[in-house]
């Protein structure tokens, strides 16, 4: 039996249920939410075997917790994020659903509440976009730091992302850690017009909501404009649209005990 079939399985009954009073073309839409186009399990089959405490910041609404729940049975999760109200309410009830147990912290990821060296592993799935939005390279940067001073030693941190490997290693660089691995893997999404168009118009205003600075309809113009080209070159060049990605993993371990370095 193909060992991913169980964490499918698990992915269309949350997608069921994440979408139940959603009509046709939000289904979709929503829909990618869970699984993200098959991303997510890919990316927790590539992960090392982890196990005890791991935690998965700036978790959003908890559905990449989740996969690591159904991947990992037995670690205990800990969601960190930066509010739970909003769209991000729903990550209790999601979690209950799934079936996976997490300990949610309310938290700036530049700033967690965590001694030195407290998890065995750590993760963020297209988190780092959502502080780079609202923080900056400079929030993002903090973001990571943070995460690698409340990493044990030896311990693995997964990056999940759109940004290209340069920006993550730039990042790196900086930090008491090696590569482990890295990947890349494009989603697995053919929408077209209809879908496309209704999908860009909501995610500009969640780019918006994401912005911590001053927002204004001048702000969602500009990124929906720019969404509406990538659309456009899409559709005309390959007659689909892929709303994400690629995707870009990478693994590091932390090698050395240097936390006190890293608070300062």
């Amino acid at each position: 039996m193909n060992p991913d079939s169980a964490v499918v399985r698990c992915e269309q009954h949350l997608r069921d249920w994440f979408t139940r009073d959603k009509e046709s073309i939000m289904k979709i839409i929503d829909g990618l939410d869970i699984g993200w186009g098959g991303v997510q399990r890919w990316a927790t089959s590539r992960m090392p075997e982890i196990a005890g405490l791991h935690l998965d910041f700036a978790c959003g609404y908890g559905t990449f917790t989740a996969q690591l729940g159904w991947r990992f049975p037995d670690i205990h999760l800990v969601g960190l994020n930066i509010d739970y109200s909003g769209p991000h309410a729903c990550i209790k009830s999601l979690l209950d659903e799934a079936g996976v147990v997490a300990t949610l912290v309310q938290s700036d990821a530049q700033y967690m509440p965590f001694k030195d060296e407290t998890f065995r592993s750590v993760s963020c799935f297209l988190g780092l976009q959502d502080i780079k939005i609202g923080f900056g390279e400079t929030g993002v940067a903090k973001s990571v730091r943070e995460a690698v001073r409340v990493l044990r030693y030896r311990g693995v941190m997964v990056l999940i992302d759109e940004f290209p490997f340069s920006d993550f290693q730039k990042i790196l660089d900086e930090l008491p850690v090696i590569e482990v691995e890295r990947a890349e893997r494009r989603i697995d999404v053919r929408w077209e017009r209809g879908i496309a168009e209704r999908a860009i118009a909501l995610y500009a205003e969640g780019w918006v909501a994401q912005h911590r600075g001053h927002c204004d309809r001048r702000l969602y113009d500009e990124k929906f404009t720019e969404m509406k080209y990538d659309m456009e070159d899409q559709l005309r060049e390959q007659g689909y649209y892929v709303p994400f990605g690629p995707i870009r993993m990478i693994i590091v371990e932390k090698r050395e005990q240097t936390a006190a370095v890293l608070r300062q």
